[in-house]
This record gives structure tokens, C-alpha cells and sequence, in this order.
């Protein structure tokens, strides 16, 4: 016969498990709480796209720096008051071509000459050719250079160890100009070969640079930023300097007026007189 079961064991099993309360939040806490879903929800991340020319700026800059010096240095005076036609058929395959096509006639409007669309509406023809329009480079390192070792056909490339490394490069361009008239064929004027190269360099001491300087550069710079000479030493700069006045005809880096040409002399209406560049400054924003 079973005994009955204990009144204490019947009670535990019988006892039911009581539940957890309810969390209540404060009013603060549920604003705070709603406003991390808010903010999580609203969470997101933007993306810049970059991309590389196919040629960089300072290789741009080079090539129209040595343009630019070089066209300047051509004198077109001897053909001022002339309805001359610049004949570019031979530099179809000359880099940075139609810049320096631009700048030779901007050149000769500087000078005084009257440009003609048609050769057959010209007195004078103005051929042009381009010897060099090109960039170089040259690398300079004081201590061990990056190689390339190939073990067990794994290639191994080894950074530079240097103390000191120094990188230029160099813009070159070589134009010369001739002149002849139409009709006749004679030669009339020529200016000669000129031959200008602009210079960028880098440099780098024990690892820390570029240190950079050149004729595209206003002043020695350090990774892209500027700097001044003060009695201190070189520090970076906030504002840039004026450039040095030039007087090469007419400066192409500034803004000039150009006045109306004089009325032609009496007794020869059909050869105008020189034009004049008004020097007077324009008011227009600087391009930089």
C-alpha cells in the first residue's frame, strides 16, 4: 500500500514559478531610445570619386610654361601693320600644338600684325615649326634605390632606402617663325630658333617631402602647401606674393586693353599703321 505524498512536496510542485515584472522606461529614457532608431536609421556614408588625368598638371604646366617663354621671346615688330597669315600645317603632330598655335597668333597680334583667315586674303605668309614640345626626367638618390628581386619566380620588390632623393623634370619647346609674301615668294623676315625649357623639382630628406620649386611654382612649396622666408626659417604661407613686373612686349600672363589703331597716314590708306597696346589695367578678376 502507497503512503500518500507529503503535504510540503505537493505544495512545491504545485507552486507555480512567479514571472518577471514588466520594464517601464521613463519618459527621457524612451526619448532617447527612439531617438537612437531614429539616428541609426538615418546613418549612412557618402563616397568621393577621384580619378587621374591622362596627362598630370605639372606636365601640363611644364609644356605651357616652355611655350609661353619661348613665344615671348619672339619679336614680331618687324611685321606690325601687315595682313600676315600663320601657317601651322606643319605642327599637325606636335603636341600641345594648337596652344602654341594660339599663343604664336595672340604673339603676333601683340606685335601689331593684322591676322587674315585665308592666306589668299594675306600680304604676308608666317610659317611655324615646332622642334621639341616635350617633358624629361631625371632622378637623383643618396643611399639604396627600390629594386626588383625575383626568387623562385616570386618577385620581391624592396622599397628606397635614402637619405636623400631629388626628382626633375624638364618642359622643353623649340619654335622658330619665318616670313614671306604671298605673291612674290621672297622671304621677308625670320626670328630664329628659340629654345626655352621650364624646370619642376622635388626633393625629399630623409623621407620627408616633396620639397618642391620650379618656374611653374610662385614659391617653394612642401607637399602642395606654400611656403614664405621669414627670419625663422621657411614656414608656410597664408597668402601668395605678386609675381615680378615683366616687360617682354606684352606680358601674355596679364590683362591688357588693346585701343583702336591710329588712322593710316596720309598718301597710303591701305598700309594701316602700327597697332598700340593700351597698358591702362583692365578690370577683370585674376584667373589663378
Amino acid at each position: 500500500m502507497l503512503a500518500p505524498p507529503h503535504p510540503e512536496r505537493s505544495r512545491r510542485r504545485t507552486r507555480r514559478p512567479v514571472g518577471r515584472r514588466p520594464v517601464r522606461l521613463s519618459p527621457r529614457a524612451a526619448v532617447a531610445a527612439a531617438s537612437l532608431l531614429a539616428l541609426a536609421a538615418s546613418c549612412g556614408c557618402g563616397v568621393t570619386r577621384t580619378s587621374d588625368s591622362k596627362r598630370t598638371a605639372t606636365e601640363q604646366l611644364m609644356t605651357s610654361s616652355a611655350i609661353e617663354r619661348a613665344v615671348a621671346r619672339i619679336d614680331c615688330r618687324p611685321l606690325a601693320g601687315r595682313r600676315v597669315f600663320l601657317d601651322a600645317s606643319f605642327m599637325d603632330d606636335v603636341g600641345d600644338g594648337k596652344y602654341l598655335v594660339s599663343t604664336l597668333r595672340h604673339q603676333l597680334l601683340a606685335g601689331g600684325c593684322l591676322l587674315a583667315d585665308k592666306a589668299e586674303n594675306a600680304d604676308v605668309i608666317v610659317e611655324a615649326r615646332a622642334g621639341a614640345i616635350g617633358t624629361d626626367r631625371s632622378d637623383l638618390v643618396l643611399g639604396v634605390p627600390g629594386t626588383t628581386v625575383s626568387i623562385k619566380g616570386n618577385e620581391i620588390t624592396t622599397p628606397d632606402v635614402s637619405i636623400a632623393k631629388r626628382s626633375e623634370q624638364r618642359g622643353v619647346a623649340k619654335v622658330s617663325l619665318h616670313a614671306y609674301e604671298r605673291e612674290s615668294g621672297r622671304a621677308v623676315w625670320q626670328s630664329g630658333m628659340e629654345n626655352m625649357a621650364s624646370h619642376v623639382r622635388d626633393r625629399w630628406l630623409f623621407g620627408a617631402g616633396p620639397f618642391q620649386d620650379g618656374e611653374i611654382h610662385d614659391a617653394p612649396e612642401f607637399a602642395g602647401h606654400r611656403l614664405k622666408k621669414t627670419k625663422w626659417g621657411w614656414w608656410q604661407a597664408e597668402e601668395y606674393d605678386a609675381p615680378d613686373e615683366q616687360v617682354i612686349g606684352v606680358d601674355l600672363s596679364q590683362p591688357y586693353v588693346y585701343s583702336a589703331a591710329p588712322a593710316a597716314p596720309a598718301g597710303d590708306p591701305a598700309r594701316p599703321s602700327e597697332a598700340v597696346a593700351d597698358k591702362r589695367p583692365a578690370s577683370l578678376p585674376p584667373v589663378r
